[in-house]
């Protein structure tokens, strides 16, 4: 809805005044303003400055959206709530957070977890200058997703059929990562509501303005960067865009759409990879280093003829110890497939003390070899990963009595829930369905999701049952809109 200039005067002072006061509340978290890069913070303090004007127009000049968003995602609050009671006193729940708060209490762009991550640290501790200022953010980004999806649907169909959506978003994973701040907890919810966004627009056959526009393409670029395994999404939203709203369909919009797209992927890019793309190879490379150490470990107990690759191997040996590489798959096991653990667990470490970057080169040429001659192990080794991650618990009953069936009941909710092959068999059984009833939006957001799956099989330096948390969401959620709009239709044509 436009909202004439006049009545952004009062939001756009209440944000300029909220903005220079956060001058002097940086330096309750910051550690030291503006930081070695002022760039890093002047950049922050701008978006912050936009985000202030867009959260204190909502609040000072409210719309029925806004009102029915805010009802719906209170009452998803009462299940929040319980989990912040329990969750929010532990405070970061993982290791990489606590390291990201540090860089950015430092003003410091850890860009080994994409500049974004950095940028959102930053800019939740000006909003809520506290180490919480992530972590309750993100809880507000999740909140709000909820409500929205369930005041879409409601509005669509009516309460009566929208209520059940909240399902999706009382999964266990998803309360169980409702205040982790990382990336990924929050890239899928990103992921979620730009799709769902795009579907609703495209069943109440909506068009798409200027500003919707603008906004789709942003979130679709950090989508499409944010996580390396995104890069098909710069692909799948257009054709998602040009499906659902016919008049970028027109010879001048669709020039626009793509240009705009690219435009804005570019500018989106900058900060982690530079103004021109000279940067990217070295970048790539870079983060392509856990990937080779640990795929190499895990090939090296899943067949791999070490005779036959002897040649390889001794050039794999100029960086990585063979025989700690030996040592840590006889007395670690499975546990290998947790992560990159050949780089850093104590006692295993298994990098050549001295090595330098001819070293380094003639190893990953090495294990380019290996990976190359050896399909067969290579595939079962990312197979294994994929299963390590797809059933972190099984079902258990350690003893007969009243305790010992209650944890048999939470361990068969768990086992269930935390499974990976029943949203990634449910993703390939609507990939086929959208195919057969020639429902190509359905096609190809599912081809992309497939494209998301291949690339984190393929690449993915650790088995964590977080990778695959977009297919995970978007799957089960998926499942419960179809049942929704079923139900709806069915009692509406009798």
């Amino acid at each position: 809805m436009h909202i004439p200039i006049k009545e952004n005067r009062l939001p756009l002072l209440v944000a300029t005044v909220h903005w220079c006061i956060s001058f002097f509340t940086d330096r309750l978290i910051f550690i030291d303003l503006p930081g070695k890069s002022p760039y890093e913070y002047a950049a922050c303090k701008l978006i912050f400055l936009a985000l202030l004007f867009l959260l204190w127009r909502a609040i000072l000049k409210p719309n029925h959206n806004t009102w029915a968003i805010l009802k719906y995602a209170g009452i998803y609050l009462i299940p929040i709530t319980a989990v912040l009671i329990f969750n929010l006193p532990q405070g970061f729940l993982s290791n990489d957070e606590k390291l990201i708060f540090e860089q950015a209490a430092a003003v410091e762009n850890y860009t080994w977890f994409y500049y974004l991550t950095t940028w959102y640290y930053i800019i939740s501790m000006m909003l809520i200058p506290s180490s919480y200022g992530p972590i309750l953010v993100k809880v507000a980004i999740q909140l709000f997703i909820c409500g929205y999806t369930v005041y879409r649907l409601s509005n669509y169909l009516n309460f009566k059929y929208g209520k059940f959506i909240y399902l999706a978003f009382l999964l266990p994973p998803v309360l169980a990562y409702t205040t982790s701040a990382h990336r990924i907890p929050i890239y899928f919810l990103i992921y979620l509501f730009l799709l769902f966004s795009i579907l609703m627009d495209k069943l109440e056959k909506r068009e798409i303005g200027s500003w919707k526009l603008f906004w789709v393409l942003l979130l679709g670029a950090f989508v499409t960067q944010w996580r390396t395994e995104g890069i098909y999404f710069a692909i799948v939203l257009p054709i998602l865009m040009l499906i659902a709203y016919p008049s970028l369909r027109e010879k001048k919009a669709l020039i626009r759409l793509l240009i705009l797209s690219f435009f804005i992927q570019y500018i989106v890019s900058i900060p982690q990879n530079g103004i021109l793309p000279g940067r990217m190879q070295d970048k790539a490379m870079n983060r392509m280093g856990p990937f080779y150490a640990y795929t190499i470990t895990n090939m090296y107990r899943n067949g791999l003829d070490k005779e036959k690759n002897k040649d390889s191997l001794n050039k794999i040996g100029r960086y990585l110890n063979l025989s700690v590489l030996d040592a840590i798959n006889r007395d670690l096991k499975d546990i290998n497939y947790e992560d990159v653990l050949i780089l850093y667990y104590p006692g295993y470490v298994g990098t050549i003390e001295g090595a330098d970057d001819d070293d380094y080169r003639v190893y990953v040429e090495g294990c380019k070899e290996v990976f190359f001659n050896n399909p067969d192990v290579f595939l079962r080794t990312r197979a294994g990963a994929f299963n390590y991650a797809a059933t972190p618990y099984h079902i258990s009953l350690d003893e007969n009595s009243l305790k010992g069936y209650a944890l048999f009941f939470v361990s068969i909710v768990k086992t269930l829930a935390y499974n990976l092959y029943i949203p990634h068999l449910l993703l390939l059984l609507f990939l086929i369905l959208s195919l057969f009833k020639r429902w190509w939006f359905g096609f190809f957001l599912f081809s992309g999701l497939c494209c998301h799956f291949a690339i984190v099989f393929i690449l993915a330096p650790a088995s964590y049952f977080k990778y695959y948390f977009p297919i995970y969401m978007i799957s089960y959620f998926s499942l419960l809109l179809s049942a929704i709009l079923f139900a709806w239709r069915r009692k509406h044509i009798e």
